[in-house]
């Protein structure tokens, strides 16, 4: 049994460290550490952290090759578990990161993305290149958004001869953050691309609190440290996402609107989903010491189609958007791995995993990922885990392309992902 016990400590390690790679499946960051429920002790706890530096940038922007700097930016994906149960019963509070994204195109031509018509709240791609019609254009230069979810997750099990029969279920709760910043052009008139003055857009808007589920089933054989278990996690969709703004102006030729006036603005977000998934994880003892085991994951990704940032001041005159087209298909992410345990005190894993790309044409960054995932861990003292690991991962490239549903056409080459993760669990 205390061979056993051990082999599962090896696989909480590599699902904690292949869960970095899904980054590339659309804007995933942390999950609800609710593998705790499974762990030995009558009290347990786990705080980790995981840092991802993902290196993708532009090969060509509409048409031009260039050495463009990278866009992404690095984060840290927090999670914070406690368990309290027993062998028939037990219920765990986690906290983590769901959702997330940020990038800066202040280091392209320009310092932002090419433009988008921005007098129009149209989430048609033909609306938004029709310069022809235009009386304001935008860049987006900044943009970043980021959902926290606190949840309670609950087992329920049964033990019939040598296995274990569980249902888990519980429910949690999620916001959503959005900050942007674009520039701006305002033209003389419409159709009439006369620049009168250039303005610097910056946004925050937030959506409360929403709630949302997961439920979920496992069947384990302690003896073999075998366990699969598959979990629903529910849709959240995010309908209420508002806050306010300004707009600097840049530069003027209108003598009431001089440089450096700021101007208050009121800002909004269209609905943002956050999708549903079903993942499955799997794991037994192979021989005495060893253990492998694997997971898939399906996310629904293909709820992402367009997201539209707006502005307004109605005693200013101003009303303008800018908008991203994603049209996302469904993520599908799979890893398998394999744990050793080389004394009572240190395991180590090591593992493999595959993403297939969420992009269609329409947004470039998220293509196919293949990671090597590795991890050490060390028990100092029987109620104490450390865990330290680490991720590199091989981004493919990919296109985007205004035929496509993109306002503009670009490339991105074969890049690299690299991550480092930390743990530490106390058991009671």
């Amino acid at each position: 049994m205390g061979l056993a016990r051990k082999r599962i400590s090896i696989a909480a390690l590599v699902v904690a460290l292949s869960g970095s790679s899904a980054l590339a499946g659309g804007f995933q960051r942390g999950t609800a550490d609710t593998d705790i429920l499974f762990e030995p002790g009558t009290v347990n706890s786990r705080a980790s952290i995981t840092y991802i530096d993902p290196q993708r940038g532009f090969t060509s922007l509409n048409g031009v090759d260039g050495d463009y700097s990278t866009y992404t930016g690095d984060y840290g994906i927090p999670s914070y578990a406690v368990a309290v149960g027993n062998d028939m019963i037990g219920c765990a509070g986690t906290a983590t990161e769901p959702f997330a994204a940020n990038a800066d195109y202040s280091g392209l031509p320009g310092g932002a993305l090419p433009a988008q018509v921005s007098s129009t709240q149209s989430m048609s791609t033909a609306d938004r290149t029709n310069f022809a019609a235009a009386s304001s254009i935008a860049r987006v230069q900044k943009l970043s958004f980021k959902s926290s979810e606190f949840g309670l997750t609950c087992r329920l099990s049964y033990t019939s001869g040598s296995s274990r029969y569980s249902l888990l279920g519980g429910a949690f709760v999620e916001d959503f953050h959005f900050e942007g910043t674009s520039l701006g052009s305002t033209y003389l008139a419409p159709g009439v691309p006369f620049t009168v003055a250039t303005s610097r857009i910056d946004v925050e808007s937030d959506g409360a609190y929403k709630p949302g589920f997961r439920i979920g089933a496992a069947y384990e054989i302690p003896e073999y440290a075998l366990r699969i278990q598959a979990m629903y996690r529910s849709e959240v969709k995010h309908d209420d996402i508002s806050g306010d703004g300004t707009v600097t102006i840049l530069s003027s030729l209108v003598p009431t609107l001089p440089a450096g006036t700021v101007i208050p603005v009121n800002s909004f977000l269209s609905e943002a989903i956050s999708p549903q998934s079903v993942e499955i994880k799997a794991q037994t003892g192979i021989a005495p010491g060893w253990l492998v085991l694997g997971s898939f994951r399906w996310t629904d990704w293909s709820t992402n189609q367009v997201s539209v940032s707006s502005i307004s001041n109605a005693a200013a005159g101003i009303s303008s958007s800018s908008y991203a087209p994603y049209h996302w298909r469904d993520g599908y992410t799979a890893q398998i791995g394999v744990g050793h345990a080389f004394t009572d005190q240190i395991s180590a894993a090591l593992g493999v995993g595959y993403d297939r790309g969420v992009s269609t044409g329409s947004e470039t960054t998220y293509t196919d990922l293949y990671t090597l995932v590795g991890g050490l861990s060390y028990k100092p003292a029987k109620a104490v885990d450390i865990r330290f690991g680490g991720v590199v991962g091989y981004w493919t490239d990919g296109s985007q392309s205004i035929s496509k549903g993109s306002y503009y056409n670009a490339t991105v080459g074969n890049d690299m992902v690299y991550g480092l993760n930390a743990s530490l669990k106390i058991s009671f």
